[in-house]
């Protein structure tokens, strides 16, 4: 059976007419019970050093060690795999526009269980992608809300969401009519940033414009249309010369910015750039066809098998400013990852997909919106308190940023970096910047999660660890610190398995390094946090945690909630 079928007739006892589960209830319950923990001692799963050859202090770095090593723990029911969006890949509905900075459904399917969510709670993932965690709510018939910035995931959202909307009759007709016609021929012009010029070979280029211009000529309803505009952006990578990869595109050497660099490049006396060969480039129909054709096999099987009403929307806008806005104590539960430090920007990743959506001159806006995990960022902090300001919580403001600070960890990583650009180990000194903000920024995302969580709600946030010009930053345990600082209490650090590595740059000077890639779990106490003397959110110790499966009479018990009774074989 399907994990994500199992966990619907859990919630649903009502559906499992035919005793589906009890065959497989056990096994089951032994997949979800979190932690599955591997047989690796504490001290494996801890960092020893911070910065290569003792350059830079690393006190504050190793007592964040010392401090949250109770709460690591090696699993192997996560995975890299979970965690990404390849688990994903195969996905009815999830599957449908690729989002590789995503994690997978069945992460947040075990983190619902987990966490004891059932129908008549409420989700929020304030850094929703394509909407993951809001579509598998949808499928256990769970509300939750997201917030998301980048047009090409409302798109995306819209898309999937519409899943049990859509007439299966008039798609067909679409695919019939695609298979069957070609397209009027366009003048327009496909609305292109200066970063994504010759991304397409000119017959594909064209044939986009001129399906864009069908689709709005077709006598179809409006979800169909949109429908069709959200498959063709989704094979825009496809039918390109380019291919995401991290924090740019890579180009295949047939494409006229690769051809004309070169030429500039041996005038010069310099090497060619190779490019990549993205071998046979497909059509667009091909493309097209053969998406539509697994949308409308998923909306088949979906609208046969319909989930329990529920509610989902999807926020736009930037979450420093959208999540202050939003009610006290709203949210059960919390599952979300964030941009990572690692210098990726998805507006550079995205950039046929927004050209696409003609964001046009708006890209430079979106860039500077985004999380400070670029480079590129520049400081959101006076407009951020004046903000705060004008919503009358300018102390919020100031007791938050003191947090943030005030903190060791942070203060003695940011030293470091400083170093390590003094003696010119720093490629881009925009790096400095990028990790101050970047952590900024978290703290109030973590002071307003505190705020809308209900008390006893629970988080899961999924992160990496990095490592720049040698010096190691412990992004889940300096998260987990500043959390517990807002007034969270933490509670596990599930850690894959499988480790990162960094950079050939960074190996080929620092040597290998692996780092942690976890998944923190935090809870919001079942009595409310309180300011000392001195103004800092403390934390009331909480009345009871748990985490993982425990049995309370006939009732499975996650934490505080109580879920279904057993099943006997």
């Amino acid at each position: 059976m399907e994990l994500a079928t199992a966990v619907r007739l859990i919630l649903h006892p009502a559906d499992d007419a035919d005793g589906q589960i009890k065959s497989c209830y056990n096994n089951l319950m032994r997949q979800l019970a979190l932690p599955n923990i591997l047989a690796e001692p504490p001290l494996l799963l801890t960092q020893n050093s911070f910065s290569h050859n003792g350059v830079c202090d690393e006190r504050a770095r190793l007592q964040l060690e010392q401090r949250y090593a109770q709460f690591l723990q090696l699993t192997d029911v996560f995975n890299r795999r979970l965690v990404s969006f390849q688990a994903n890949k195969t996905e009815t509905l999830h599957s449908w526009i690729k989002y590789r900075e995503g994690f997978s459904a069945q992460l947040v399917e075990l983190l619902l269980v987990e966490f004891g969510i059932s129908p008549g709670d409420s989700v929020l993932d304030p850094f929703a992608g394509s909407g993951t965690t809001l579509l598998t709510a949808q499928m256990l018939g769970i509300d939750a809300v997201g917030i998301e910035l980048l047009p090409h995931c409302h798109l995306a959202w819209k898309a999937k969401t519409a899943v049990f909307a859509y007439d299966l009759a008039e798609m067909t007709a679409v695919r019939d009519l695609i298979q069957e016609q070609q397209p009027p021929a366009s003048d327009n012009a496909f609305p292109h940033l200066t970063i994504t010029e010759s991304a397409f070979p000119p017959e594909n280029e064209q044939v986009i414009m001129a399906y864009l211009a069908w689709f709005e000529q077709m006598d179809v309803s409006p979800l169909t249309r949109q429908l069709c505009r959200a498959i063709l952006m989704s094979v825009l990578e496809d039918v390109s010369y380019t291919r995401k990869d991290g924090q740019y595109l890579r180009w295949d050497g047939r494409a006229q910015k690769i051809i004309k660099r070169n030429q500039v490049r041996v005038g010069q006396g310099k090497k060619p750039v190779k490019g990549i060969d993205k071998g046979e480039i497909p059509t667009v129909p091909h493309a097209f066809l053969q998406k539509l054709n697994q949308v409308i096999r998923d909306v088949g099987r979906l609208q046969a098998a319909r989930p329990d009403s529920s509610r989902q929307e999807l926020v736009e806008g930037n979450v420093l400013y959208t999540l202050p806005l939003m009610e006290d104590g709203r949210f059960q539960a919390v599952i979300t990852s964030p941009p990572y430090a690692n210098r990726y920007d998805y507006t550079r990743t995205y950039a046929l997909e927004l050209a696409y959506l003609q964001v046009k001159d708006g890209i430079f806006r979106l860039r500077q919106d985004m999380l400070s995990c670029t480079v590129e960022n520049k400081p959101k902090l006076d407009k951020l308190q004046q903000f705060y300001a004008s919503i009358g919580q300018e102390a919020r403001f100031e007791q938050i940023r003191k947090i943030w600070q005030e903190n060791e960890a942070l203060r003695e990583i940011n030293q470091a970096l400083h170093t390590r650009n003094q003696l010119g180990q720093i490629n881009n000194k925009g790096v400095l910047r990028m990790i101050w903000q970047y952590f900024a920024e978290l703290t109030f995302v973590f002071a307003e999660l505190y705020r809308v969580c209900e008390r006893g709600g629970h988080v899961a946030i999924v992160n990496d660890n990095v490592r720049y010009a040698g010096e190691v930053i412990p992004v889940d345990l300096l998260s987990v610190n500043l959390a517990e600082a807002v007034g969270f209490k933490p509670v596990k650090i599930f850690v894959l398995p499988q480790r990162k590595g960094n950079s050939s740059q960074q190996m080929s000077r620092y040597g290998r390094r692996a780092l942690r890639k976890s998944i923190t779990v935090w809870q919001k106490p079942f009595t409310d946090g309180k300011l000392d003397s001195a103004g800092n959110l403390t934390a009331v110790p909480n009345l009871k945690s748990v985490v993982g499966a425990g049995w309370a009479g006939n009732h499975l018990v996650f934490g505080e909630r109580r879920c279904l009774p057993p099943i006997s074989p």
